[in-house]
């Protein structure tokens, strides 16, 4: 018997659609490879631009409309501060700005025309690492801007200055290469901020109790037998410093009344054995000298007996936003990402530095 078996005309179709099937699947497992395949060289291509654009953000630093793309596109960051970041987009925003601040200086006899590339550089990074300490401290305290807020601002410390606000905006435009509106988020809302911070910090009773007990120490100092001009001039916070505190001769009517007061109540040459609390902080007061002498009366237009102080001082600001923001960035975390000159190694000694002078 033969052993090959023949194809029988009911087995053939079969057979056919055997083959048909082999097919199809071969040709969709081309397809689904050509999809992969386009897909992973979009991939590389896409790893490809994003590289060089990565690389010219932070390698170049560059601002080209391809660069400014891949940078806004993928969100890159300039630098981090406590977990914030700050936009290489923003970046080269304030650099812009500054640049054509520098430019119009130069035109103009400005105080800009003299920055070097890398002052401006350093001043954009301090400028935006406040604004980011600023929004920190204004979230602890609870502090917002409203519009209102910014619009205090405009009004008042800009639009003063300019006939109109065309005017203004064209003043802007020719500065800093930005609108009115721009300015406004740009510079006006963060400085708003930071004025509603300040007045949260001045009156936070906690802080005002380090610069009371500070106050108080220097004054047991002096009731202990210690110069008082000498510390006058290492710890007075006001202009009389330099000169020991004195405040040279004064009437009534001429301090604040808190001050004034207290200074009147004195004898001669006495100290005041405890802390003036005034607006402006706290003070260690002494009355140096009396003496009263003619002047005109200003209600009848007499000569009258005036008595006039000398008195000296050693004042303790309350506490200030400045103060605040320092002592914040001494204990940031701070990463620049860019290839540009880190202006907070030295920055954040300095303020270390006057601190432990003070």
């Amino acid at each position: 018997m033969s052993n090959e078996v023949s194809s029988t005309p009911e087995s053939q179709p079969k057979m056919e659609a055997a083959s048909s099937g082999n097919a199809s699947a071969a040709r969709a497992d081309n397809i689904k490879l050509f999809v992969f395949g386009v897909l992973g060289c979009l991939v590389l291509v896409l790893i490809g631009v994003f590289a060089i654009g990565a690389y010219r953000v932070y390698a170049k630093t560059d601002s080209d409309p391809f660069t400014m793309f891949i940078a806004k596109t993928f969100r890159l960051p300039a630098m981090k501060i406590n977990g914030d970041t700050v936009s290489y987009v923003d970046y080269i925003g304030d650099l812009h700005a500054i640049t054509t601040m520098r430019a119009y200086d130069k035109t103009n006899n400005g105080p800009g025309a003299s920055l070097t590339d890398q002052e401006m550089s350093d001043q954009v990074l301090i400028r935006q690492a406040n604004n980011v300490l600023v929004a920190e401290g204004a979230q602890k305290y609870g502090v917002t801007v409203s519009s209102s807020d910014i619009q205090n601002v405009v009004q008042q410390d800009l639009l003063s200055q300019f006939k109109s606000e065309s005017e203004a905006n064209q003043a802007l435009e020719a500065r800093y290469g930005w609108s009115l509106a721009q300015y406004e988020q740009n510079v006006v809302k963060p400085y708003a901020l930071e004025n509603n911070l300040a007045q949260k910090v001045q009156a936070d009773p906690a802080l005002r109790a380090v610069v009371k007990a500070k106050a108080q120490s220097v004054l047991d100092q002096i009731k202990a037998g210690a110069d008082f001009a000498t510390l006058a001039k290492k710890y007075g916070e006001d202009g009389t410093a330099q000169n020991g505190g004195d405040l040279g001769w004064f009437g009534r009517g001429e301090m604040v009344p808190q001050f004034e007061n207290a200074v009147f109540s004195l004898k001669k040459g006495e100290l005041d054995q405890n802390l003036v609390e005034s607006p402006y902080g706290y003070h260690i007061v002494k009355l140096v000298d009396t003496k009263t002498e003619k002047a005109k009366d200003p209600t009848t237009g007499k000569m009258v007996d005036k008595e006039l102080v000398r008195a000296s001082h050693i004042l303790f600001l309350y506490p200030s936003v400045d103060d605040y923001l320092n002592n914040l960035l001494k204990v940031s975390s701070i990463h620049v990402y860019i290839h540009v000159h880190n202006p907070f190694p030295d920055l954040i000694a300095s303020v270390a530095s006057s601190t432990a002078a003070q």
